[in-house]
C-alpha cells in the first residue's frame, strides 16, 4: 500500500518569483538607509573637529543612492568642501585659496559670525586705495591699512613742521602654511557604521520582501 503526496506549489512558486524580483529593491533600500545614517554621522562629526563650523561645512557630505541595478551607495564630501577638508582625512597642509600658499588670518578685517572672512574679502581689501599687500612693522607680511592721523587745528600745513605719517593697521596676516594635525576619520567612521547597521538593515529588508511576497 502506498500513498501519493502531491502539493500545489504554483502559488508558492509564484510568490518566490515575486520575492526574487523584490529582493534587489529591498536590498537597495536597506543600503540607502545605512548610507544616509553614515552621511548624518559624518556631518555631525564636523562639530567635534571644528569650533563652531559654518552650515556649509556641517552639510559637507552627500549620498549617491543605490538602485536595483547597482547595489552600492556612495557617501562622499561635496567637491567644494572636499577642497579644504581632504587634508584632515589624508594629511598634508591646510588648503589655501588661489596661488597663495600662506594661511590668511584675519586680524582687523571684518569676519562673519563664525570668525571667518566672507568670499571676496581678500580681493576687496587688497584693491582699496588705503591698503597695500606687503611687509609692515617687524617684517610682518599681510594686508595693511594706512590710517591717517586725526587732523589738528588749522587749515593748512605749517612750514617747518613735519607732518605725521599715516599709522599702519594690520587687516590680514599671512602666516606660513602648516601640516594639518586633526584627523577627520571619515572612511573609518563610515566603515564602523556599515558594519554595525548593515546586517540588521539587510535582514529587515529581506523579511519585508518575504512577507510582501506571501501575503
Amino acid at each position: 500500500m502506498a500513498a501519493t503526496v502531491k502539493l500545489d506549489i504554483r502559488k508558492a512558486t509564484a510568490a518566490l518569483s515575486d520575492m526574487q524580483k523584490q529582493i534587489p529593491f529591498a536590498v537597495a533600500t536597506a543600503i540607502n538607509d545605512v548610507a544616509f545614517s553614515v552621511m548624518r554621522a559624518e556631518n555631525e562629526a564636523m562639530s567635534s573637529l571644528f569650533d563652531d563650523p559654518r552650515p556649509f561645512t556641517q552639510k559637507s557630505s552627500q549620498v549617491v543612492k543605490a538602485t536595483k541595478s547597482s547595489l552600492a551607495a556612495e557617501v562622499s564630501l561635496r567637491p567644494a568642501q572636499a577642497r579644504y577638508l581632504d587634508p584632515f582625512e589624508t594629511g598634508g597642509e591646510h588648503a589655501t585659496t588661489g596661488n597663495n600658499r600662506d594661511l590668511l588670518v584675519p586680524v582687523a578685517a571684518k569676519t562673519d559670525q563664525y570668525g571667518q572672512m566672507t568670499r571676496g574679502t581678500i580681493k576687496r581689501l587688497a584693491s582699496r586705495a588705503d591698503t597695500f599687500v606687503g611687509k609692515g612693522p617687524n617684517g610682518v607680511m599681510g594686508i595693511w591699512q594706512r590710517v591717517s592721523p586725526p587732523r589738528t587745528g588749522g587749515r593748512g600745513k605749517r612750514k617747518g613742521i613735519r607732518q605725521a605719517q599715516p599709522a599702519l593697521r594690520l587687516l590680514v596676516r599671512f602666516t606660513p602654511n602648516t601640516p594639518v594635525h586633526k584627523r577627520l576619520r571619515y572612511v573609518e567612521r563610515a566603515e564602523t557604521i556599515v558594519q554595525s547597521q548593515g546586517p540588521e538593515a539587510i535582514e529587515k529588508a529581506l523579511q519585508k520582501a518575504l512577507a510582501s511576497a506571501f501575503r
